[in-house]
């Protein structure tokens, strides 16, 4: 067992000592690691927006079409059509800023310093979309309530019955 022991460590010493000790390489190689995860976590922030955005859009629709079939059976939705409009209006505005950060994405990969221009992807592009896309959902979420009739009090998707 001693034996064992012995050879299983002096094959750790063996592999230690074979293991390179700097090259002039991995300062490259490091940096070109460092952009490219840099890289693919704009990457993933823009999938997640273009995601919420698409859900929003769809929503929007099927919102419209809810509001057109109300409107057809005779009901008023002219409020609801507005707050909708507006709601629409935002998601554009989540669109544009989304074309910004992809226009910055390309600079910060161009850039000398990555991990800087990605702090200022992350803090300034990021957090406009994500305030748009914010502005858009309470817009259509209004626009559910006035749908429902409740009016600008009430949630949404509150179960409770409204006493009249």
């Amino acid at each position: 067992m001693l034996a064992g022991c012995v050879a299983l460590l002096g094959s750790v010493a063996l592999v230690h000592a074979q293991a390179p000790a700097s090259a002039a390489g991995t300062a490259t190689s490091t940096a070109a690691a460092k952009r490219a995860r840099l890289q693919g976590a704009v990457t993933a922030m823009e999938r997640n927006f273009e995601v919420r955005i698409t859900g929003l859009e769809s929503l929007a629709g099927r919102i419209q079409t809810r509001i057109a079939k109300v409107q057809i059976s005779g009901g008023d939705m002219t409020a609801a059509s507005v707050k909708l409009a507006a709601a629409q209006t935002l998601i554009g505005e989540a669109k544009a800023e989304l074309a910004n950060l992809k226009k910055a994405d390309t600079t910060m990969v161009a850039a000398a310093r990555p991990a800087t221009a990605f702090g200022n992807v992350k803090n300034r592009f990021a957090k406009n979309v994500t305030t748009k896309i914010k502005a858009a959902h309470a817009a259509l979420v209004e626009t559910i309530v006035i749908m429902k009739g409740q009016g600008a009090s009430g949630s949404a998707t509150s179960s409770a019955p409204t006493v009249q």
